[in-house]
């Protein structure tokens, strides 16, 4: 379970790198954390001022997947967590697949691309949520890509870059081509595709069900922010601390929105902007609240559902939860006791 964090002096922080001292940025950074090494960053919307960038791959880079053996660890008998390689829209990234036992050569009845957030990786972010128990329930595969130190510093996806939002090049068009690819191979119809991420990689969540829409069933959104929230670093610390802009395009198919009362890495404003964004996109949709009591936390529940009654939005805002997966395991990285965002976001995406 994760430590409450002091709040920096954001207001310097983001002057700095406005104007270009990422040096100096770095070090106050470091002094209000503790000073000495480069801390470990919180699992967050945003990694640290980075390291020059390796050479990026040339535009138009060949799409296409190669695999090779994983170690699994604690999987039930007849079922694979390998590792592949995928390359699409100038991007070259691993990624781990989960096929369920409970598959049994039966079809699967959805895919779901789960991204971690900043400092963590596949392995860490599926122990933690729990997703492979709840993929045996529900006949789910799971394909988890990993960002790469190299892209980002803190291996943060980089949601707070215009080049990495676009259609056609950057990390969501590579993620919903991997999408794409993975479910061809499985046929997995579109509106059996989800996303589902963790505070940066709920950034990209976001991202990719309000600009490949059509290309998912429903994403979800765990302590994460609006699609443009922001367009830079500095905007981005900004956007983490206050709540970032909801003027971005929303998302355009089913959400599924989870925040903490308590969240002092990335504000719960934030998933009201998702919230608004998604409705402007979404008018007219029908909301019905409820309070509720799940596992020993409080929970604010919002559910819109549109004329014919369909569930199109559900959110949750769950009192006393810091920036951390809800009910998650801690053998993971980032995780809180509270309700159960996974069989949540679960049974949101199959219902």
């Amino acid at each position: 379970m994760m430590t409450e964090q002091t709040p920096m002096n954001m207001a310097r922080i983001t002057e700095l790198m406005r104007s270009g001292d990422l040096a100096q940025a770095t070090q106050l950074i470091q002094s209000e954390l503790g000073g000495g090494a480069m801390p470990r960053m919180p699992t967050g919307g945003l990694s640290m001022p980075q390291m020059p960038k390796m050479p990026q791959m040339p535009t138009g880079f060949p799409t296409g997947t190669t695999a090779r053996g994983g170690a699994p660890v604690d999987l039930p008998d007849g079922a694979s967590w390998t590792t592949h390689q995928h390359q699409a829209a100038g991007q070259s990234r691993e990624y781990r697949l989960y096929l369920p036992a409970s598959l049994d050569g039966r079809p699967a009845a959805g895919l779901l691309l789960l991204l971690h957030g900043c400092t963590q990786d596949p392995d860490d972010f599926a122990r933690g949520t729990g997703i492979m128990a709840a993929a045996e329930r529900h006949r789910v595969i799971v394909v988890a890509p990993a960002q790469t130190a190299q892209a980002n510093m803190n291996r943060c996806w980089n949601w707070f870059e215009a080049r990495h939002t676009a259609r056609d090049g950057g990390e969501a068009a590579f993620l919903v081509d991997l999408t794409r690819s993975v479910a061809h191979d499985h046929a997995v119809a579109p509106d059996q595709r989800f996303a589902a991420g963790l505070s940066a990689g709920g950034a990209m969540a976001v991202i990719l069900g309000a600009v490949f829409a059509d290309d998912f069933g429903a994403v979800a959104c765990h302590s994460g922010l609006p699609n443009g929230a922001a367009t830079d670093m500095g905007g981005a610390f900004q956007a983490m601390s206050q709540g970032g802009s909801d003027r971005g395009q929303g998302v355009g198919c089913r959400l599924f929105v989870v925040h903490g009362t308590t969240d002092k890495t990335v504000s719960p404003r934030n998933a009201d902007a998702v919230l608004d964004q998604a409705l402007r996109r979404q008018p007219g949709l029908t909301r019905r609240a409820a309070d509720a009591k799940l596992n020993d936390r409080a929970v604010h529940i919002g559910r819109y559902r549109d004329d014919a009654g369909s569930l199109r939005i559900e959110t949750w805002r769950v009192d006393g939860l810091a920036h951390a997966w809800s009910g998650g395991e801690p053998t993971g990285s980032y995780t809180a006791p509270g309700p159960q965002a996974t069989d949540a976001m679960m049974a949101f995406f199959l219902g």
